[in-house]
């Protein structure tokens, strides 16, 4: 499994950066201005200093991939291209209707006629469950198999199977005419959210079923939703252009994004200011200047909430904090989260200490360590007899400059604990690559965090913190906490519903982050993001569940 994951902090230089409180959150515009008002054509001009992780949509998993996943994509269930609420309440998409039966194991869709994909070829049920396969077939190794695999959540018949290499086919999935079935284990009150998810989007047959796309040109991956990815190159960039065989209701304005790598997060900041691109970076002592002469939340300047957790995580499995929950508190009430934050310039959001984010399904709010000033004096107790050689292997993303700040910050931090540190430096998603490999020898990791992939608690606590999912590689969880105890609770509180799970899972958070703390959680998230005066602001769309502005909706003066 790869991950949902977004780099480091101030690191998102596409402009989603990071965390802003919840009073900056106000639209823009309603988001859902008639097509007739807004003009359509040209091409809209994005830059980052980091790659997407994957094109491919059996495993694309960063927050920037989903970006271009979402103009792409085209689903059973859906998001509407709709501001907050209405953007957060799931529609048929590429079906028509379904049903549920009454032990809630079966889903039946019935797929909508008349879809076609970018190469011009029909949209099936067949596509629809040859993404599933794809998705769990063993040699893919898929980014969500796990999710789907889970005997204690949301389990597919026949998924684990595949994803072991026990069986060529989920025996769960079939298709017959324009119906697609699925089968389940056990209920699953979130499988429809997670069938909103990318992984599970109608998938052209010429795919290759387990190997990765990585290189595009032309129709090499086609896609049925209003866009498709016609030319990638990694680590240069790609283009997205407009599906001309799309007939839905989702909005396609722009004729193509062009998205492309810059050097450092000025140089993209310096082309946006010129109007040369339409979506940049901002430096972080950018930030004040830019919201003091376009205002915050009036045009060129955009901040809003994200569903999105940061964190340094702690490798629990190895060395330095392996069985040394001691240490690991004397971390967490010595880090710095204020200042920390504060690396990421104004409007960069509110300090945290649990992972799962204040107003997100099931969170408590209330804090469990210092977020203003540490307890230095408590940290150095705890630390005491517990610092072993008196080194850590720390990793880091060396083009932010927040992250490499923070990386000073930490320095001092474990200098105080009498910790020094031997430095790895990353570019981009390599980091999550490379901790994601479960022999990886780092003791800390400032990977950056986690966002929603739907909104349940499952989707942070199990997902990050259940040591049962550990393998080889392509890891998410980088604490690699494996806790029989913990283990237990977590898959306890996925079998229950409605206001008890929310409740176990909410006091579960809590105690996780109390007694073992696997990783020190600093602050939760927005998108902080600064456009060309070419863009037309009332076409700006902020989806809430993907945390970012909707591409497909823009629309340029």
């Amino acid at each position: 499994m790869r991950k949902r994951l977004w780099l480091s902090v101030g690191m998102l230089a596409a402009g989603g950066s990071l965390l802003v409180a919840a009073s900056f959150a106000g639209a823009a515009s309603s988001g859902t201005a008639a097509a007739g008002k807004l003009k359509s054509g040209g091409t809209f001009k994005y830059s980052s200093t980091t790659d997407v992780d994957h094109i491919d949509p059996a495993l694309a998993y960063g927050t920037l991939s989903w970006d271009f996943e979402y103009m792409t994509a085209l689903k059973l269930v859906n998001y509407p291209d709709a501001n907050a609420p209405k953007g957060t309440r799931l529609v048929p998409e590429g079906a028509s209707k379904y049903s549920i039966s009454k032990n809630g194991k079966v889903y039946t869709f019935t797929i909508k006629p008349g879809y076609r994909f970018s190469d011009g070829s029909k949209v099936t049920a067949k596509n629809y469950a040859f993404a599933i396969q794809r998705e769990l077939n063993h040699d893919q190794q898929g980014s969500f198999a796990q999710f789907v695999t889970d005997p204690n959540a949301t389990n597919i018949a026949g998924g684990a199977a595949a994803v072991t290499g026990k069986s060529n086919k989920v025996s769960g999935v079939s298709v017959k005419g324009n119906k697609l079935t699925i089968k389940l284990t056990r209920p699953s009150g979130q499988f429809l959210t997670q069938l909103a998810t990318p992984f599970f989007q109608a998938m052209s047959t010429k795919l290759p079923l387990g190997k990765e796309v990585v290189s595009v040109s032309g129709n090499d991956l086609p896609s049925a939703g209003p866009y498709y990815v016609s030319s990638r190159t990694p680590r240069r960039g790609l283009i997205v252009s407009k599906n001309k065989f799309y007939k839905g209701k989702r909005p396609h304005r722009i004729n193509e994004v062009n998205y492309s790598i810059v050097g450092t997060v000025q140089t993209g900041f310096n082309l946006v200011t010129a109007n040369q691109i339409d979506r940049g970076p901002i430096p972080p002592a950018e930030v004040a200047g830019v919201a003091s002469k376009y205002g915050v939340n009036k045009a060129r300047f955009q901040v809003r909430p994200r569903a999105c957790t940061a964190y340094t995580a702690m490798n629990t499995s190895r060395g330095l904090f392996k069985n040394n929950v001691q240490l690991r508190k004397a971390f967490e009430y010595a880090i710095n989260r204020k200042a920390e934050l504060a690396q990421s310039g104004p409007y960069a959001g509110k300090v945290w200490t649990h992972l799962l984010p204040q107003g997100f399904p099931g969170s408590l709010n209330k804090q469990i360590y210092p977020t203003s000033k540490p307890n230095l004096a408590l940290a150095k107790k705890l630390a005491k007899g517990h610092t072993r050689n008196g080194k850590a292997n720390y990793w880091y993303t060396s083009d932010s400059p927040a992250s490499v700040n923070i990386l000073e910050i930490d320095r001092q931090t474990f200098k105080a604990l009498g910790v020094s540190l031997e430095t790895k430096a990353f570019r981009g998603f390599d980091i999550y690559d490379a901790a994601g490999v479960r022999s990886a020898d780092y003791d800390v990791a400032q990977v950056g965090g986690w966002c929603q992939d739907y909104p349940d608690p499952y989707d942070f606590l199990n997902v990050l913190l259940d040591g049962s999912g550990i393998q080889a590689e392509n890891n998410v969880n980088l604490a690699y906490l494996n806790n029989a105890a913990v283990n237990r609770k977590l898959r306890a509180a996925a079998k229950l519903a409605g206001k008890a799970r929310m409740s176990a899972y909410g006091k579960l958070d809590l105690d996780i982050f109390k007694t073992i703390a696997p990783l020190a959680v600093t602050n939760i998230s927005t998108t902080r993001s600064f456009f060309s005066d070419r863009v037309n602001p009332k076409s700006l769309v902020y989806q809430g569940i993907y945390n970012d502005w909707d591409l497909a909706a823009i629309a340029l003066k």
